[in-house]
């Protein structure tokens, strides 16, 4: 797994690639961590390139949302691939997380 981080403006993006799994959790927990410490909680997490999520992967999305919103913040998941997305619906977390087919989309939910 890889993390690029942007800003623009207000909002934090996270472009995610690779696979997001219990190998790779640890890493995307302290990246992620760090930046919502530094007091971004306006975050899109752009999964264009991410390959393949796990249940570790979900939990550290999870526990990530419910620290921004502690803090009045919100997550946006942009472009997911069909596979990553058909895990997001069987576990019912399209319900719990906006998601949006592209990142101009998400940017414009804020």
């Amino acid at each position: 797994m890889k993390i690029d981080i942007l800003k623009k403006e207000e909002i934090t993006i996270l472009q995610i690639s690779g696979n997001l799994d219990a190998e790779s959790v640890a890493a995307f927990k302290k990246t992620a961590g760090k930046i919502v410490e530094e007091g971004c909680t306006h975050l899109i997490l752009d999964c264009k390139a991410l390959e393949f999520i796990d249940s570790m992967g979900l939990g550290a999305i999870i526990s990530l949302l419910r620290k921004v919103r502690s803090q009045q913040g919100d997550i946006k998941i942009a472009a997911l691939s069909p596979d990553v997305r058909s895990v997001f619906e069987i576990t019912r977390l399209h319900r719990l997380f906006e998601i949006t087919p592209d990142m101009e989309s998400a940017y414009q939910k804020f």
